[in-house]
């Protein structure tokens, strides 16, 4: 009977330090997005600048026909901010930052009876882990049937984000040369790459968590569609505030 006692102490005990932990991370992405994390440093360049050097960039990839224009953003209303942030940052839609890409949903979409044990990586919700890709569970198709796929097609640094069920679970490509998403996941494609780790680690904290409740709606199968997500608003630092911040968090 003691040890019994003592095992249920135990796992309380590692079920405590869990729960620590994660308040823990969450309270470092919140200091972190509020620019609380680092100390400002007024020789940087004002986000302003790093936000027309990406619209620049995603006009000449709409003009070399890369990717197609998207419809406007609606402009951010001052009642949407939820709190202040550093002078030097902005306050943009994600849409403005970053390109998506839903799955193939056409008649080329594998099941699963086209799954092998070797071939192109499948990439479905359940291989998306706290930012990172679960490449032990890895689903694999042929690489001809990879080939019919039209559009959900991966490259290295793409941000992975759960549009239905377990809604918000994100990871980011790495050490992968070429795979596809399953029809639940978007893939969000930064148009400067230096801004790559800290949109994960905004899609990570509990500011889009809170903007993914909004959309919640109770049912046994929530959902989003990208148009939601190209609307969700992050708080963009100074380009070098960003690194400064994503090593400190990783720190």
């Amino acid at each position: 009977e003691s040890l019994f006692k003592l095992a249920d102490e135990i796992d309380s005990r590692r079920i405590s330090l869990v729960e620590k932990v994660k308040q823990l991370k969450s309270a470092i992405l919140q200091e972190a997005i509020t620019g609380k994390l680092v100390p400002q440093d007024e020789n940087d360049e004002d986000a302003g600048i790093l936000l027309e050097k990406i619209k620049v960039e995603k006009e000449k990839l709409i003009k070399e026909g890369k990717i197609k224009k998207d419809k406007p953003l609606p402009e951010i209303k001052p009642e949407e901010i939820p709190f202040e942030i550093p002078k030097s940052w902005r306050w943009v839609r994600l849409g403005e930052i970053g390109i998506f890409i839903n799955g193939d949903r056409g008649k080329n979409y594998p099941s699963k009876e086209y799954y092998v044990n070797e071939g192109v990586p499948f990439i479905n919700a359940g291989h998306l882990n706290e930012g990172f890709l679960d490449l032990d569970s890895m689903n694999y198709i042929p690489e001809d049937r990879y080939e019919l796929l039209r559009s959900g097609l991966i490259q290295e640094n793409d941000l992975l984000f759960c549009l239905r069920g377990s809604l918000g679970k994100v990871a980011l490509v790495s050490g992968i040369e070429k795979g596809a998403i399953a029809s639940s996941l978007v893939i969000i494609r930064s148009i400067k790459l230096s801004t790559v780790k800290y949109i994960l680690q905004y899609l990570l904290s509990g500011l889009c968590e809170q903007t993914i409740h909004r959309f919640d709606n109770g049912s046994a199968q929530p959902n989003l569609s990208a148009d939601d997500v190209k609307n969700f608003l992050i708080p963009l630092p100074p380009e070098l505030e960003q690194q400064r911040i994503v090593a400190k968090i990783e720190e």
